[in-house]
C-alpha cells in the first residue's frame, strides 16, 4: 500500500521520472513496457520500493533490510509472471533473481533491442508506423520479428554460429540469458552478436528509406 503522504499527482510524476531513469540505464526505446524496463534495469518498480520502505520504517531494525528486500523481489516476480506485457523479455528472463544478481556487464542500446524486440525489426517498425511491411526480405513468408532475426533468419547464420560454438549447439530463446549469465565472455559474445545484427538491420532500414 502506498504511503498516505504520497499524493496521486506526486506519485505519478515520480513514476515517470523513475521510468525515464530506467530507460536511460538500458538505453531503451520509450515504447518498451514499464514491466520489461524495470526488469532489464534490475530496479524494482517504485510501488514495491515504497512498500518496502514503509515496512522497514515500521520495523525500525536495520537487520531486517535483506528480509524486506526478499519480499520485494518475491512480489516483483509475481507481478512479472502475471503481466501480459513485455512477454518477449519474460520469455528470455522468466526469473528475475539471477538477472538482477549478475556480477558482470550491463545492457546497452543494441542488446536492449534484442532483449525487448523494440528496435529495427520490421514487425516493430510496422507497428510503430515506420514501415509498410513486417515481412522478412529474405524469408518472404516469415514476419521479421526479433525471434526470426536472432534465431532463424539465414542472413545472420554466420554471426549465430559463433554463439552456437560457444554454447555447444543451437541456442533457443529460452536458453539465451542463462548462457549469457554463465560467464563474462558469454555475455560479451551475445552483446557482440546483438551489435552486429542490429547495426545491419539499421543499415537495411536506412536503405529502404532512400
Amino acid at each position: 500500500m502506498l504511503r498516505a503522504d504520497v499524493t496521486r499527482t506526486t506519485f505519478g510524476s515520480r513514476c515517470r521520472q523513475d521510468r525515464r531513469a530506467c530507460l536511460r540505464v538500458i538505453c531503451g526505446f520509450c515504447s518498451i513496457s514499464h514491466e520489461a524496463t524495470y526488469v532489464l534495469a534490475s530496479i524494482p518498480p517504485l510501488t514495491l520500493l515504497i512498500d518496502e520502505r514503509s515496512r522497514l520504517y515500521s520495523r525500525r531494525l536495520e537487520s531486517v533490510g535483506s528480509e524486506e528486500r526478499a519480499k520485494t523481489i518475491e512480489e516483483w516476480q509475481a507481478q512479472w509472471t502475471r503481466s501480459r506485457k513485455g512477454r518477449w523479455t519474460h520469455r528470455l528472463i522468466p526469473n528475475i533473481t539471477p538477472w538482477i544478481e549478475r556480477r558482470h556487464r550491463e545492457v546497452d542500446y543494441h542488446l536492449t533491442q534484442l532483449l525487448t524486440g523494440h528496435g529495427c525489426f520490421r514487425s516493430y517498425l510496422c507497428w510503430s508506423n515506420n514501415d509498410t511491411s513486417d515481412l522478412c526480405p529474405v524469408c518472404p513468408v516469415a514476419v521479421e520479428d526479433v525471434e526470426h532475426v536472432a534465431f532463424r533468419c539465414p542472413r545472420f547464420t554466420e554471426e549465430r554460429e559463433v554463439l552456437h560454438r560457444l554454447f555447444g549447439g543451437p541456442l533457443e530463446p529460452e536458453m539465451l540469458v542463462g548462457f549469457m549469465l554463465e560467464t563474462e565472455s558469454n555475455w560479451l559474445a551475445v552483446s557482440t552478436f546483438a551489435h552486429s545484427v542490429m547495426t545491419r538491420l539499421r543499415s537495411e532500414e536506412r536503405a529502404r528509406r532512400r
